[in-house]
């Protein structure tokens, strides 16, 4: 399974609160089988989590009750036989080094509401960049 959420991010940008949810998460979702791609925007996170549906499910709860996250709003949760970040516990972008909006106006899409498609999409070109 997978969820692509979006939340507003309540911390400072590089600081110790966001390093914490880095590591935190890198440790968490090794131990429950659990790969994705965490982007930073601006003060919007773009998260795609993916693994098996109950470990994903705990890990979402966990992420709507956590106080760096606001207004924590699901894009797309679908079944998936294939991962799309296999290798990546948690992989990370920022604006400073890809920016979605910039990579949204070089592919034409919606740079208002970005699609689901158009996230994983540029998610997957900000990680293969990174391996």
């Amino acid at each position: 399974m997978a969820i692509l959420y979006r939340s507003e991010a309540l911390t400072p940008k590089g600081g110790a609160a966001e390093r914490d949810i880095l590591v935190t998460s890198r440790l968490k979702n090794t131990a429950a089988g659990l790969t994705g791609f965490l982007h930073r925007e601006s003060d919007i996170y773009y998260q795609w989590l993916e693994g098996p549906e109950p470990e994903v499910l705990k890990a979402f709860d966990r992420i709507r009750s956590d106080d760096r996250h606001g207004g924590v709003e699901v894009l797309d949760r679908q079944r998936t036989e294939t991962r799309s970040f296999p290798t990546w516990s948690m992989g990370y972008g920022n604006s400073k080094t890809t920016s979605l909006f910039d990579w949204a106006a070089d592919h034409d899409a919606p740079l208002h509401l970005p699609r689901a498609s158009d996230i994983l999409a540029f998610m997957k070109e900000c990680a293969a960049r990174l391996e």
